[in-house]
């Protein structure tokens, strides 16, 4: 079992450097008590082995743990549609790697779906550095701000951990000089670019801080302060880490006897769009404009240089499908976007069985995007889920 059961009292929601795990084995809340009992119950479903395995990825928290809730929460669909799941299966080509899953449909038919997690912060440097800003918010987040949120727009990286209590000793002092009703009355007669800042920075890290009035009814002691979360400043290149992940796992099992389905979760922010979806497996979009004629209307060509085409054409034949989730977690599952891709040129086509999930196929040289099941009618959840 992935949790035990026991009185649980912790009121609070979770620190932002806290790990899920931490949050959901202390939570008393009812949407961590919803979430402790979907994972333990598919937890429950697996072999005593993968099971163990599961339960210690988990625990070990950031991408290790997102990467064992993904392939926990395929599992589930799968099992969930009638389907039967071979963890870990012995391939026939010789090959010592194991794909995640062999399923077999409840028609028969077999397939094999590999899990993988796709993202920009990947390396051991920029998590590190995103483990140093969170313990600078949560130091943020308890400081007394009776009167205002916070919103934080954060550039870079920190390469030594920041002073978090000096910090919050500063905006406290800040925060408690300012009028909230004087900075309310400067909003409504101008605009929100009105609104206070206040800026500092170390190392490669800039920080500027914004004070948000709160309503007259809403100021109190207690509340979190951080109103507004920081962004990672920048372009965010989704489609690129997308096609990278697609290809290293196409090319990880040699020459097969089933279809291959890679399931991948994009787990950086902003989500995944469909425009991102279409770069990673065909190629990145670009207008073509005829010099002769600058009035024509300038055309869409594709650069070869997806996951599926190269520069002699299509490529990974051996891959029959990528089913694209937003960045699918236990909490958000019922709400995030997903969409299964069919190769067109796959050498073995994945079973009918799959079109009943979002779905697109190439329908006479068009994409056609399908409507299937949505995760909320595969598990019978609320559309308020987890609460």
């Amino acid at each position: 079992m992935l949790f035990e059961e026991k009185k649980r009292t912790g009121s609070e929601y979770k620190a932002y450097g806290e790990s899920t795990y931490n949050f959901l084995d202390r939570s008393a809340l009812e949407l961590a008590s919803n979430v402790r009992k979907f994972l333990n119950h598919w937890v429950s479903q697996l072999p005593d082995k993968e099971a163990k395995d599961i339960i210690s990825r988990y625990k070990k928290g950031g991408q290790t743990e997102k990467s064992a809730t993904f392939e926990l929460i395929l599992f589930a669909i799968m099992t969930k549609l009638g389907c039967k799941l071979q963890i870990h299966p012995d391939l026939k080509n010789g090959s010592k790697k194991h794909p995640d899953f062999l399923v077999t449909t409840p028609e028969g038919e077999e397939f094999y779906l590999e899990a993988v997690l796709a993202s920009e912060s990947s390396s051991d440097e920029q998590i590190a550095a995103e483990n140093r800003k969170n313990v600078v918010l949560d130091s943020i987040d308890r400081l007394e701000s009776p009167n205002f949120f916070l919103g934080i727009d954060a550039v870079g990286n920190p390469d030594t951990p920041p002073k978090g209590r000096a910090l919050r000793r500063k905006l406290e002092k800040w925060l408690e000089s300012l009028d909230p009703d004087a900075v309310a009355r400067e909003v409504d007669q101008k605009d929100f670019n009105s609104l206070p800042t206040m800026e500092c920075g170390q190392d490669n890290w800039s920080i500027k801080f914004t004070a948000i009035p709160k309503s007259p009814e809403s100021r109190d002691a207690g509340q979190r302060a951080i109103g507004m979360l920081p962004g990672s400043g920048g372009w965010v290149n989704a489609w690129e880490p997308v096609k990278k992940v697609i290809r290293s796992k196409g090319s990880r099992y040699g020459e097969l006897d089933k279809p291959l389905l890679i399931a991948v979760n994009y787990v950086d922010v902003p989500y995944l769009k469909k425009i991102d979806e279409m770069q990673a497996l065909f190629g990145q979009e670009k207008w073509r404009f005829n010099p002769d004629d600058r009035n024509a209307q300038p055309e869409m060509r594709r650069i070869p240089n997806g996951a599926w085409v190269g520069r002699k054409g299509p490529e990974y034949k051996r891959i029959s499908g990528a089913w694209l989730f937003d960045g699918i977690n236990p909490w958000n599952m019922i709400h995030q976007r997903n969409t299964l891709y069919f190769n067109p040129w796959a050498s073995f086509t994945l079973p009918d069985f799959m079109k009943k999930f979002n779905h697109a196929l190439v329908v006479r040289d068009k994409m056609d995007w399908a409507d299937g099941l949505s995760l909320s009618e595969i598990f019978e959840l609320p559309a308020s889920w987890p609460e």
